[in-house]
């Protein structure tokens, strides 16, 4: 891999309403956050086939604009603010 591309890692908690692109960093944190408090962390190794969306983020510099809202986080604050 050329040293100017790094891997990319997402969040791909299933509570999320997408994906959460990760920084190395925070990558890092939020695993020891998950091992702390009692998480199983799974590793798998092996080799992938190839993917178009691997191959774009290998030549394209991305970053996310908006991060993902856990599910009916949304709903939530609408029925909040909303009177009866």
């Amino acid at each position: 891999m050329d040293s100017i591309f790094h891997e990319k890692w997402f969040n791909l908690n299933s509570l999320l309403t997408g994906p959460e692109l990760i920084s190395d960093t925070y990558l890092a944190l939020f695993l020891a956050q998950l091992q702390q408090e009692g998480y199983s962390i799974f590793v798998i190794r092996g080799n992938l086939p190839e993917c178009e969306a691997e191959q774009i983020l290998g030549i394209m510099r991305v970053q996310q604009q908006q991060r993902p809202r856990l599910i009916g986080e949304e709903e939530a604050q609408s029925s909040a603010g909303c009177v009866l």
